[in-house]
């Protein structure tokens, strides 16, 4: 499970090492990634945030792996922005990203991906009281106090954080403890024009794939947003096709390791139930979905 261990700079290696020629059609879209726009014009951008900080390994290979799938299928390195280990501190998660999209001109149509990959807890609800089970969630960033609970980061701030963007097309996941809490509160990040993908509810525990050195729901995330998740078959991954081929295995996975370990000493697993809130395009209509990945639009990285 996610716990609190000693926090340690990564050392990541994130080059390009080899890119297929582009047909001449794919060059005159390298300034603009050729997904459809959602508002029937030809300028919409595709941005990611990638956080991560708690632990080194796993998170290294998780950010790696998202990162490289989502250049390799056609979105501007220059759109993604990285926070890792002691760039992910309160004040930098909460402002930073938030003013490079704003300026950057991310804009209603835009799509917008944040990944979050921290340590997570709860508390008793804060001000506003919003919790309908009396639990507040909040995140662990790399300069929180454990001692005295100084820079916790609180949904409810997260929550007024994203409320700034312009964008009505965000999908954000969270690979914390008690993720699925995250919604559950009308000050919380349920809201329309966002998919919010939870690695587990909101009294559970989120865990690691041991045997790949990842954490375990976004290794098939990512797996699927590669190709297999392409359940209609149209040539697109969207977040919602990612999150229902990660969510059986993730339960059965979590599930067998909680049965392995049920009597070690030391080490408490629980089967994890990953949860999604889908309020795209809006909270009233939720049946279209958020496509992310264009599985026609290959590089090779």
């Amino acid at each position: 499970m996610r716990g609190h261990g000693g926090r340690t700079a990564l050392c990541m290696a994130m080059a390009l090492m080899f890119i297929a020629p582009l047909s001449p059609a794919q060059e005159k879209q390298m300034d603009g990634i050729p997904y459809p726009a959602l508002d029937g014009g030809n300028d919409t951008q595709y941005w990611a945030v990638i956080i991560a900080t708690g632990s080194e390994t796993r998170d290294a290979t998780d950010v790696n792996d998202l990162r490289t799938t989502l250049i390799g299928h056609g979105w501007k390195e220059g759109n993604i922005k990285l926070l890792i280990e002691e760039e992910a501190t309160k004040e930098e998660i909460l402002t930073t990203p938030f003013e490079w999209l704003n300026e950057s001109g991310a804009d209603a149509d835009d799509i917008i991906l944040f990944f979050f990959s921290m340590h997570g807890e709860q508390m008793e609800d804060q001000q506003p009281l919003d919790e309908p089970d009396g639990m507040d969630e909040y995140l662990i960033p790399y300069d929180y106090d454990r001692e005295s609970g100084n820079n916790s980061m609180m949904d409810d701030e997260l929550s007024v954080a994203f409320d700034g963007l312009r964008s009505r097309n965000i999908v954000i996941i969270f690979e914390t403890c008690h993720s699925g809490g995250m919604i559950d509160g009308t000050e919380d990040l349920g809201k329309g024009g966002r998919v919010v993908l939870m690695s587990c509810a909101a009294d559970e525990s989120s865990g690691p794939l041991f045997i790949k050195k990842r954490w375990l729901f976004p290794y098939y995330l990512i797996k699927g947003m590669k190709g297999d998740a392409d359940a209609n078959g149209d040539g697109w991954v969207s977040a919602e096709e990612s999150f229902y081929y990660a969510e059986i295995p993730t339960i059965l996975r979590s599930s067998l390791l909680s049965l392995i370990f049920l009597l070690h000493p030391f080490v408490r697993l629980r089967p994890q139930h990953p949860q999604i809130y889908d309020g795209w395009p809006s909270q009233e209509n939720s049946g279209a979905q958020l496509k992310l990945v264009n599985l026609s639009w290959r590089k090779v990285l």
